[in-house]
């Protein structure tokens, strides 16, 4: 026997009247009605390049939290991990 999906994820966007339609059917998770359920609503997405990187939502959440920065200074952070790599510098002022 199959063993229900505990999540799923998906992106959703908020209509005109403030209200989030699910964007994906939620019957894979094979909850009885009147279940209840954890919904986590964070603002934009995860970057193609993150994404390409497997950063999850949890990370960037866990991350967050632990350095008490929010969900914006994390993604700027982690989207620039060796965005430097293999760069040369021209030599500054002074320096030969």
């Amino acid at each position: 026997m199959e063993k229900a999906k505990q999540s799923i994820r998906f992106e959703a966007e908020v209509g005109r009247d403030g209200t989030v339609s699910f964007s994906k059917y939620v019957g894979e998770l094979r909850l009885k009605p009147g279940t209840k359920v954890t919904i986590a609503v964070f603002g934009g997405t995860i970057s193609k390049r993150l994404t390409k990187l497997h950063v999850t939502e949890e990370e960037i959440e866990a991350i967050g939290k632990k350095q008490f920065e929010d969900r914006d200074h994390v993604i700027s952070f982690l989207s620039s991990q060796g965005i430097l790599k293999g760069k040369k510098f021209p030599p500054r002022a002074g320096k030969r």
